[in-house]
């Protein structure tokens, strides 16, 4: 398994040595963290926070389906999905590599490749539970921590899976019922 990307969770997934059964890069959403008013940010911060994580996850794709990997996961923070007060930039990485995803699904299917995507809680990825504000729609009791070895490496083990070969373009979320979708 090739892990992609920079930070504490990528780092995670290295040092946990996941073992699947077919060929599988897992991109780890390089997300910029930093909370920063969106009318603030310069030409600079929005190189660094959305066009190079953008590029990275681009790179890794296309590196992927070139080694004939069959599957592909893309891993990033809810945050997508919700939005969050200053951090529009992080939202919109993670938002366009989900839409990436399903694009990079429907496209490469022909060629035996499954493309998908994780959607973790924020803090995974160090952005601050507090910054991201309250968007929890699930009762408390389902709400909880989620950790990399106890419930992300199973999942992405589930996802690389040979008995995964239909599930393509789907984004699953694991965030303990912070974040649902309909």
């Amino acid at each position: 398994m090739v892990i992609e990307g920079t930070g504490v969770l990528a780092d995670a997934l290295r040092i946990a040595a996941v073992e699947v059964e077919c060929a599988t890069t897992v991109v780890v959403a390089d997300v910029v963290t930093t909370a920063t008013p969106f009318e603030t940010l310069t030409d600079e911060d929005f190189d660094a926070a959305w066009e190079q994580p953008m590029r990275h996850a681009i790179s890794a794709f296309q590196r992927a389906h070139r080694a004939g990997h069959a599957r592909l996961i893309a891993v990033v923070p809810t945050i997508g999905m919700s939005g969050a007060p200053n951090l529009a930039h992080a939202a919109a990485t993670a938002e366009a590599i989900r839409v990436m995803v399903k694009s990079a699904a429907r496209q490469w299917g022909a060629d035996g490749m499954t493309v998908n995507c994780i959607a973790l809680a924020p803090e995974l990825f160090g952005i601050d539970p507090a910054a991201v504000g309250d968007v929890s729609l699930a009762p408390p009791a389902l709400a909880g921590r989620t950790t990399v070895v106890d419930d992300v490496v199973p999942l992405v083990r589930m996802v690389a899976s040979a008995d995964a070969h239909h599930l393509t373009g789907a984004t699953l979320t694991a965030d303990g019922g912070v974040w649902m979708t309909a």
